[in-house]
């Protein structure tokens, strides 16, 4: 028994709108109602915990571990592999010291999940202005922004160790951060309603 591989055990989404004032009430020109009425700022703010992560192994020199043809072993577990915040880098997200080869004809002691991978916190936004044409005719134009404070979101680790004949762990990217999310992406739109 263990956590489902797509388990977030903490999601948390907050979306708003908000229809910002009318400023024709302040300047009664029709300049001001033609272009300052009418703006609607809203957005949606995703904060979601990381996917439950696990560690593979392969040996250098093919060696059996397991002696099953049906039975994958996995990685010994020595140590807490959970690093504190200020410790995580790109460079090294999980304790990699804390995985070691399993004595062969073993499975190994790893749980089916021994760490947390990275999260999301993601801000969406959008700028409408509503245009009003005629009774039955309206347009809307729209401006959209996708992670809009460019926040970097990590997305999958490196989980693979690789170890030698002597139990080296030799994958020089075991651990590291390895892809990444889409950045800001900004989306420009007209509707015409009728």
């Amino acid at each position: 028994y263990s956590l489902a591989s797509f388990d977030r055990t903490h999601v948390a989404n907050v979306n708003w709108i908000y229809t910002l004032p009318s400023a024709s009430a302040l300047w009664k020109a029709p300049f001001s109602r033609a272009v300052l009425d009418g703006w609607q700022l809203s957005g949606i703010l995703s904060l979601v915990s990381g996917a439950p992560q696990a560690v593979s192994f392969t040996t250098t020199n093919g060696a059996d571990i397991s002696g099953s043809p049906t039975e994958t072993p996995r990685p010994d577990q020595i140590a807490n592999p959970v690093l504190s915040k200020d410790q995580r880098s790109i460079a090294q997200f999980f304790n990699t010291a804390a995985f070691a080869l399993p004595a062969k004809g073993t499975l190994g002691n790893e749980a089916r999940f021994a760490f947390r991978g990275p999260g999301i916190n993601n801000w969406d936004a959008a700028l409408f202005k509503n245009i009003k044409i005629k009774e039955r005719f309206q347009s809307q134009f729209r401006l959209e922004t996708y992670n809009t404070f460019n926040h970097t979101q990590f997305s999958t680790l490196d989980t693979a160790a690789k170890f030698d004949a002597t139990g080296k762990q030799t994958n020089t990217r075991f651990g590291q951060i390895i892809a990444a999310r889409n950045p800001r992406r900004l989306q420009l739109a007209l509707k015409l309603t009728f």
